[in-house]
């Protein structure tokens, strides 16, 4: 199994390196989420908690929450995944990586697994909770987030991608374009592996993107 640090240098490989450490945390999050409801299994062993700023892997947080430390991550050697959570992941960060910190942040505000970790806290209490998985897995699965689709579609139909971009930005419309319904003599994942504090405004974005608007 991969670790929380190796999909962070996914994600800024494919993101690119001026992805800030917020950022970072809560598209961590989000592919973890997706990939448990997807899959039922985690991407990574290393848990998330219910910072007052929204899900943090705290190992991550620690070492790479500093700009240099991002772009090395970029530049770590190539790291394989399955073409299921490799898609995954380009599919996650099509939907969400265009989103600022602070609207990822207001995002998982207003869902249940955050919300439910930190129970009866104020919003700007300390808490070091951890989100639980059953709860991410269950809560996203009935989510149409990721094009759309909900994971049991993901899981039933799969994910074409006609082209892989590995460190570029990632094109939302032209991914989201991609998608098509699994062919069921072939593959259904293809494959893409890595080649190489907050005001109500925000909220009110947040919940607009979440409602599909």
């Amino acid at each position: 199994m991969t670790t929380a640090d190796e999909i962070a240098s996914i994600i800024i490989a494919r993101r690119g390196p001026w992805t800030d450490a917020w950022t970072l945390q809560k598209l961590l999050y989000y592919v973890q989420a997706w990939h448990l409801a997807v899959t039922d299994e985690p991407l990574f062993d290393d848990r998330i908690k219910a910072w007052k700023d929204g899900p943090v892997v705290p190992a991550v947080w620690h070492s790479r929450h500093d700009q240099a430390s991002r772009r090395a991550i970029a530049q770590s050697p190539r790291i394989e995944l399955d073409d299921l959570s490799s898609n995954l992941i380009d599919v996650v960060l099509a939907t969400y990586g265009q989103m600022s910190g602070d609207e990822l942040r207001a995002l998982t505000h207003v869902e249940e697994p955050w919300r439910e970790a930190r129970g009866d806290l104020p919003e700007d209490a300390p808490c070091r909770e951890e989100i639980d998985r059953e709860t991410m897995a269950r809560f996203y699965r009935t989510s149409r987030m990721l094009g759309g689709r909900t994971a049991s579609d993901l899981a039933s139909v799969g994910i074409h991608l006609r082209t892989h971009r590995s460190s570029e930005p990632v094109d939302v419309d032209a991914l989201l374009a991609d998608l098509e319904e699994d062919d069921p003599g072939e593959d259904p994942w293809g494959g893409a592996n890595l080649g190489g504090e907050h005001g109500e405004g925000q909220e009110s974005e947040a919940r607009r993107a979440y409602a599909g608007v």
